[in-house]
């Protein structure tokens, strides 16, 4: 077996957030996608906090995988609070994980039914993240 460069945990994530671990990000999209600052960012790297790539004397750009990298070991998670309803909340929004877990179909599958209107319309949450209606999927769901 081979020795795999990533955890699956990391790959699982990256794809979750629509990135390849070997994109590259210039110091401008690195500080939007960890949303701090340029300045801020600058110090992080100054201080070897998260790994880069010095390309030239004044400029540094990073891997998808070391910012995410940086965020896995810089997270402070909250507490878990206790489980609740929320997977049965009719009126609550299902991410893309979700969705293919629910209706077994890959993302492409998902993205070919929707553009030819037979799947429902996701739901803008971000400027790049989406979701669909808990709702509008079970009933889809029921009349297959």
């Amino acid at each position: 077996m081979k020795n795999q460069p990533f955890s699956d945990n990391m790959k699982e994530i990256a794809d979750s957030m629509g990135i390849s671990l070997y994109q590259r990000f210039s110091l401008n999209e690195a500080s939007l996608f960890l949303r701090c600052s340029t300045e801020d960012l600058l110090k992080i790297t100054k201080s070897h906090t998260i790994s880069f790539i010095q390309v030239t004397r004044d400029q540094v750009d990073f891997f998808g995988f070391q910012l995410l990298d940086y965020l896995l070991n810089n997270v402070v998670t909250k507490a878990q609070p206790a489980p609740s309803k929320s997977k049965t909340n009719p009126e609550r929004i299902v991410r893309a994980k979700e969705l293919q877990e629910l209706t077994g179909l890959s993302r492409t599958t998902i993205w070919r039914m929707e553009r030819d209107g037979k799947f429902p319309s996701r739901v803008p949450l971000s400027g790049s993240s989406v979701g669909w209606r808990y709702t509008e999927l079970m009933d889809w769901m029921r009349t297959r």
